[in-house]
């Protein structure tokens, strides 16, 4: 089998990349997977996630205008539903200083500072003990994260094999895949196998990190509804003290969960329990403790694993030694917002080599293989 494009991986940067392809005019374009479609092995699955402006570094404070002023929009006028539901979102902690000084530098940015006594009265869930300074983000919504990727799924449906693993790559005159389906050959490859990519692309097994992640879903006595319980983040002095989490959406219960990155190096293979693991579910219950008002009982366990670079920056780039080969990866467990961009970013570097968006060339370089330190 001969393909034009070949995309590793369907979650959402994968089929976002395939999305963007088909759009472009590629048709001769397959997609491996290798699990099923909408699998829970990796990090795209799930009900929901969060979008935001809020960011330490202004250079996604930016991007996340283009991808929230036209490219969100977008795909949801070709999906005939909404994919984002507009939310409140709070940032608070003793660790916001970045935020704040990220966001001073971009005032059209819609974010207010408000007290810790003002957020208290807006948001009852939540008591704010650690915090000063409050930021309200009025850019925030929650992503229906399965409803995106069925829509994605339903577009590039016919160019997927599915329970299909890749097994080599041969970079020769033209590119080989050995799989478990046969042999694959394509002129352009995209690489987008979130925590398996640096087995496919050794190059990166020093820059790329798996990390697993527990989230927990608890019921509260405060109405936890979309509009009415925020979307939120809450920064700790430490770089590793770091919690997020979301309205009840489409299941039981608000989402709480540890953004867990560092120097942690999981098995992506690793089985799944049925029940929160008993290290992380006081992890969460200390959180609740000290947080949050009133009480919150577990009613709910989900796992998904990052593919983190030791920056949390994104890489989005061809190999340095093959223009034909381009890699998406190290999305760090904030990556699913910006696939409207990522997809067709990478879509155009496997094409062109340059991208449509000047907003992304301007950064380009923290994106690229030369900039991604080793951990």
């Amino acid at each position: 089998m001969k393909y034009e494009v070949v995309v590793l991986g369907a979650g959402i940067n994968g089929l976002a990349t395939a999305y963007c392809l088909k759009k472009q005019g590629v048709s001769n374009l397959a997609v491996l997977e290798q699990f099923q479609l909408g699998h829970s092995q990796g990090s795209s699955h799930g009900r929901s996630r969060i979008t935001r402006s809020t960011y330490s570094t202004p250079k996604y404070v930016e991007l996340m205008q283009l991808v929230h002023g036209s490219l969100w929009p977008a795909w949801e006028e070709a999906a005939g539903h909404p994919l984002l539901h507009k939310n409140p979102g709070i940032f608070f902690g003793p660790g916001i200083g970045g935020y704040q000084e990220s966001l001073r530098g971009l005032p059209e940015v819609r974010v207010e500072e408000i007290t810790a006594q003002e957020a208290r009265r807006r948001f009852p869930p939540f008591l704010f003990p650690d915090s000063r300074q409050v930021l309200l983000d009025h850019t925030c919504a929650v992503v229906a994260a399965d409803r995106t990727m069925r829509f994605l799924m339903d577009q590039v449906r016919d160019h997927v094999m599915e329970n299909c693993q890749v097994q080599s790559i041969d970079r020769g005159p033209h590119i080989f895949l050995d799989t478990t389906r046969g042999g694959i050959e394509c002129e352009r490859l995209v690489v987008t196998a979130g925590p398996w990519t640096s087995r496919l692309v050794p190059q990166l097994q020093a820059n790329l990190r798996p990390a697993h992640q527990d989230v927990g879903y608890f019921e509260i006595e405060a109405s936890s509804q979309v509009g009415h319980f925020p979307v939120w983040v809450y920064a700790g002095e430490q770089a590793d003290d770091s919690f997020y989490g979301l309205p009840e959406f489409e299941r039981p219960g608000v989402k709480l969960a540890r953004h867990r990155t560092g120097p942690h190096e999981d098995d992506p293979d690793r089985s799944i329990g049925e029940v929160l693991p008993a290290e992380a579910a006081a992890d969460l219950q200390q959180f609740v403790d000290r947080q949050w008002s009133g009480t919150a009982r577990l009613v709910g366990y989900d796992a998904c694993i990052y593919t983190n670079t030791c920056s949390e920056d994104f890489l989005l780039d061809h190999l340095p030694d093959d223009p034909r080969v381009v890699v998406g990866a190290g999305f760090s467990g904030h990556g699913f917002k910006f696939a409207p961009l990522t997809g067709q970013v990478l879509a155009e570097l496997a094409l062109t080599g340059r991208t449509s968006f000047p907003e992304f060339e301007r950064h380009r370089q923290a994106f690229r293989f030369a900039s991604a330190a080793c951990w």
